[in-house]
């Protein structure tokens, strides 16, 4: 399939409808903004504020749907711990009433334009639940706080909670009393000056002193010498007291902090509308982002973009639905404009084009390489894989996770490759004899582990296939280009000695024919000389052309390593089916176990298994990847064009349908 052709729509309006010209072309998806040419007479928005407003209104909105997942999180956690302590009879039991929201996911929700509006005609009313969810968030960190204050006084009464003396007992007219505790129990106090010292029994060293006060100040230095900290305290209570008394704060503390979550978990019932809200105002900001965009008069504007030709005249019928005041122009794109790329491909062939969307989008003027690339990546694969247990598997696996839930584009795409690819992997099981590694279960051509040159073979000849439709394709992307000359000459002579090294293995290897080997021989040869004579093409003077023949006569070994790139091919394949022999041979040694053996060496089993599915999966995919960037794309792809980002599209949490 061809990439899509887009057409220049400029649309000239009043100002009076262009919110709703703004609508048509937001909710159709089909219409990538551009900046409008500087037309006499127009002007630019400069003016942010409406723009400032609603990115304001989007953070207060995004804040309350964070707080909500926070909050019950916090009350799932809560509930938790307090089951846990009821058990072991430390607690009495709490109740949170409340119904757990969905955990966050890549998955967008589908909403119908009615909802969406209805949505964002209650603007009002769910900002308002916005500012509530923000005071109670502030009221929950001003609980946390004093939480902290108190349990930071608890940390400094502790030491302190054997002396049965109030802080503020410093002693009489002529003595003193200091209450001091040292951090190391083996701390000893020997004081020098007449004192008397008392140690209290505790989970702390704390002693108190009483001396004359004229001693006080050389007491202190001491205690201090000592390892020793004096109590700065003066509250009207024992430590024990104080201790009690902060507790119970905290004890209240937490109360009040249950009742700000549970005031905030009656707010849940919003969570959607305020992720539909979100994506309400982020559809404003694109709209506001969009004024900045467009040239304008006092009472005119005009608005410039990308919209698919097939979808132009839809598009436009649609705007004179709402509004007759509006003149729209539509156009080719011109030499110097870079269009965006949109591709239009059969639903099998649109997994596939998220593997070369990772290497890079093709360029507006180019042909999309998806169908092509599919063909191969999808063979691929299964041949590195080439275990019909693992392809059943993981192709059911797909089918059941892609029916049974929605998902991204990009999570769907990836899923459905693997089950699209899952097919082929089936397909070579069978012709190699592969279900999960069992031994003995007959190949329908060759067992890799039995015969591994005819699978080396088989994925050289894959990879000299790939490359020559490669060559293929360059040479009719130089015809596109009229380069004619220089397009055969690049590929007419790589294509001869690939044809001659396939006369000569099969005169020596497989024929044993003489005049086979002698016409491959020759042809060989002379497509050598063909690549160095082609390298001279276009090159000037005697030391361009002997340049250029040489490079020439170099591209034979970057021939040679590209399709020596193919032996991963045969390598990976080989490895799957080794490594999962290698499992079941284990797992039999777990069976031989009595009794418990064959449970355990089931689980082993399976999870081994598991590893190595996975394992294999990840490697078909990467080095499946890497065939088609380097070896495939590498010959005639250039890439570099960026992708079709229609207005309306650019959602968190909701899709349209």
């Amino acid at each position: 399939m061809a990439i899509e052709a887009m057409s220049h729509v400029r649309l000239i309006s009043l100002k009076s409808d262009k919110n709703k010209i703004m609508g048509v072309l937001t909710r159709c998806g089909q219409f990538e903004l551009m900046h409008s040419g500087a037309y006499t007479g127009t002007v630019r928005e400069n003016d942010a504020t409406h723009l400032d407003k609603t990115v304001n209104k989007r953070v207060k909105v995004s804040f309350a749907v964070d707080f909500l997942y926070a909050a019950a999180q916090e009350a799932e956690q809560l509930l938790k711990t307090n089951a846990s302590a009821v058990k072991h009879g430390t607690a009495e039991p709490i109740r949170l009433e409340y119904t757990p929201p969905k955990k966050p996911s890549s998955t967008r929700a589908v909403v119908g334009y009615d909802d969406f509006n209805d949505v964002a005609a209650k603007e009002y009313e769910l900002l308002s639940v916005c500012e509530e969810l923000e005071k109670l968030s502030f009221r929950k960190v001003d609980i946390r706080t004093e939480q902290n204050r108190e349990l930071a006084k608890i940390r400094g009464y502790e030491p302190y909670a054997g002396c049965p003396l109030k802080f503020t007992v410093t002693g009489t007219a002529t003595t003193a009393i200091l209450l001091a505790y040292a951090a190391s129990r083996a701390a000893v106090f020997e004081p020098h000056a007449d004192a008397y010292v008392e140690r209290f029994e505790g989970a702390a060293n704390c002693i108190a002193v009483i001396t004359d006060k004229t001693n006080e100040a050389g007491v202190r230095a001491q205690l201090a010498a000592d390892g020793f900290t004096v109590s700065r305290f003066d509250t009207d209570c024992t430590a024990a007291e104080a201790i009690e008394a902060c507790k119970q704060r905290v004890s209240d503390l937490e109360k009040d902090n249950l009742d700000a979550l549970q005031t905030a978990l009656t707010y849940l019932k919003y969570l959607g509308e305020l992720k539909v809200l979100y994506d309400c105002l982020s559809l404003e900001i694109e709209k506001s982002e969009a004024e900045f965009a467009l040239a304008k008069t006092a009472s005119a504007f005009v608005i410039e973009g990308w919209i698919p030709k097939r979808s132009v005249d839809g598009i436009i019928r649609a705007i004179e639905a709402e509004t007759q005041n509006v003149v729209s122009y539509v156009s080719e794109p011109m030499p110097d404009e870079k269009p965006p790329t949109a591709v239009a491909n059969p639903k099998i062939i649109k997994p596939f084009e998220s593997v070369t969307t990772l290497y890079s989008p093709p360029a507006y003027t180019e042909f999309d390489p998806n169908p092509i690339m599919a063909i191969f990546f999808f063979i691929f694969f299964g041949f590195m894989v080439a275990d019909a247990g693992y392809g059943l598997l993981i192709s059911l696996v797909a089918l059941v996770v892609l029916r049974r839930k929605r998902f991204e584009q990009g999570t769907y795409r990836l899923i459905a490759l693997i089950g699209i690819c899952g097919v082929s992997t089936i397909v070579w099981g069978a012709v190699m004899g592969g279900v999960f590694g069992i031994e003995g279960i007959p190949a329908l051509w060759f067992n890799p582990l039995e015969q591994p040159i005819t699978m080396l073979a088989v994925a050289i000849v894959m990879g000299v296939v790939q490359l020559l439709v490669g060559y293929g394709l360059h040479l009719y992307k130089c015809f596109q280009q009229k380069k004619y000359v220089g397009g055969i000459l690049d590929v007419l002579f790589i294509y001869t000695l690939f044809i001659g090294v396939g006369i000569l293995v099969l005169g020596m290897l497989i024929l044993d024919n003489d005049v086979l080997q002698s016409v491959g021989l020759y042809t060989v040869i002379g497509s050598v000389g063909g690549l160095m004579l082609a390298g001279t093409y276009g090159k000037k003077g005697i030391g361009g052309k002997l340049g250029g023949a040489f490079a020439g006569l170099y591209n034979i070994v970057n021939i040679m390593s590209d399709v020596l790139s193919y032996i991963r091919l045969f390598g990976l394949g080989l490895a799957s089916g080794a490594i999962a022999l290698a499992f079941n041979t284990l797992g039999g040694l777990l069976f031989n176990i009595p009794i418990v053996g064959y449970p355990i060496g089931a689980i082993v089993l399976v999870l081994l298994h598991a590893f190595n599915l996975g394992l294999s999966l990840l490697s078909a995919y990467v080095h499946n990847a890497r065939l088609q960037f380097i070896e495939f794309y590498g010959k005639f792809y250039e890439g570099g064009g960026r992708l079709f980002r229609p207005m309306g599209t650019r959602t968190k949490y909701i899709t349209f349908g």
